[in-house]
């Protein structure tokens, strides 16, 4: 009987031993899913404060350009459930009490928006370190940083003023007051802005290296301002509007709109099909002469000596040649006027090599009418014009009209 009890007492002892054991575990389960239930939502907040960031940088640019101080002005938790950002309005502070903080700075020291070398550092931490009886809960700050992410850290009892990233990534000053341990913080780069890899969609940064977009397309494009070359086998465009001089000397010019020098577009040779409008005025290269050979029919130069005269490559007789737009006979420096024998015509100026020419027509004479009229003259330009019968003697009192021009 005696025996019985005894083994009942231990019976009762061990049931109420395991029965502490189990809400002990139980206990540190619940705190366990409290932690990552807090560690998920501060993410949650890291995460849109990053978005908010990267949307707001034109202004907190011009907020740090404009005052010069670095230190800048951060959105609330209000703010951000109000903007959109969270769709949840969170405490402003974790369970254990305090509030939660944000800090944003402009870095690094000394960068300017024409530099486009600044980017925004902010810090996102509780202002009380987690504590558990009144002691630092470093173990349960470890949770928390856990269930955060990568951009989490927390300070330890060894070295509390320091916060350490997750696997020891990275390292910050323990921002709460009296630098305690078991302190929790987030930030996109302690000194750096982790969004600056990135392309701002408001164009406030400016890109620091050359890009490769994969052989992808571009559409609805604006305007498109280049420096240097613009290179491609085939420029494509659908009413193109020029505003100022084309020149295409072997590459294509476009003209500056200010009018100064122009920038080469080097697509080699460019091909344009369909119609084009040039509501100013288009320039060739002074690259040909007449009758020495060219290569593609229906090309256009200018002569060589810059007279502004304007060839084309065309067959004659079965050779491509430059030749005049208009013919081998232009009436270049055409000159029309009434002569009589012993009169002295000048010769046009003909540019580009042209041969000077005459050609005399009567207007009034008279003469035997079984006799012969010539109008023969000498020289090569000037010239001396004669009006004569068939025995070759000069009629008296004749005239003619004579028309000088350029024959190439």
């Amino acid at each position: 009987m005696g025996a019985s009890i005894i083994e009942m007492v231990i019976v009762l002892v061990a049931a109420a031993a395991m029965t502490i054991i189990g809400i002990q575990e139980d206990i540190a389960k619940r705190r366990a899913g409290l932690m990552a239930s807090e560690g998920q939502n501060e993410a949650t907040i890291n995460s849109k404060l990053a978005d908010w960031v990267t949307d707001h940088y034109a202004t907190l640019l011009a907020q740090y350009t404009t005052s010069g101080s670095a230190t800048l002005t951060p959105p609330t938790l209000d703010d951000l459930f109000t903007g959109g950002y969270l769709k949840t309005a969170y405490r402003n502070g974790p369970f254990w009490g305090g509030q939660y903080t944000i800090d944003m700075t402009m870095v690094p020291a000394g960068c300017t928006a024409t530099a486009g070398d600044c980017h925004v550092s902010y810090r996102f931490y509780p202002s009380l370190p987690l504590t558990r009886g009144g002691q630092p809960d470093v173990r349960g700050a470890s949770q928390i940083a856990q269930a955060g992410g990568n951009d989490f850290g927390f300070s330890k009892m060894q070295n509390p003023a320091v916060i350490a990233g997750l696997n020891g990534s990275w390292t910050a000053a323990n921002p709460v007051a009296g630098a305690p341990a078991a302190a929790i913080l987030a930030t996109n780069g302690d000194g750096v802005d982790g969004n600056s890899v990135y392309i701002r969609r408001d164009g406030s940064l400016t890109w620091t290296g050359d890009q490769n977009v994969n052989h992808v397309s571009m559409h609805n494009v604006h305007d498109i301002d280049a420096e240097g070359t613009i290179a491609a086998p085939i420029v494509a465009a659908s009413n193109a509007d020029v505003s100022n001089a084309i020149r295409t000397p072997g590459t294509l010019l476009v003209r500056n709109a200010d009018g100064s020098q122009p920038a080469p577009i080097d697509s080699g040779d460019a091909a344009v099909h369909g119609n084009e409008t040039v509501d100013s005025y288009v320039k060739v290269g002074d690259i040909g002469w007449p009758r020495t050979s060219c290569s593609n029919p229906s090309q256009l130069a200018g002569a060589t000596d810059h007279s502004g005269l304007l060839l084309a490559c065309q067959f004659v007789d079965g050779v491509l040649q430059w030749m005049p737009v208009g013919g081998s006979k232009l009436w270049y420096g055409y000159t029309r006027i009434p002569v009589g024998t012993g009169y002295v015509v000048d010769n046009p100026g003909c540019p580009a090599g042209g041969t000077p020419e005459i050609v005399l027509t009567g207007q009034s004479l008279y003469v035997n009418p079984s006799a012969a009229v010539n109008y023969p003259y000498s020289g090569t330009g000037p010239w001396t014009v004669y009006i004569t019968d068939g025995t070759g003697a000069v009629i008296p009192n004749a005239s003619a009209v004579a028309q000088m021009f350029c024959g190439y």
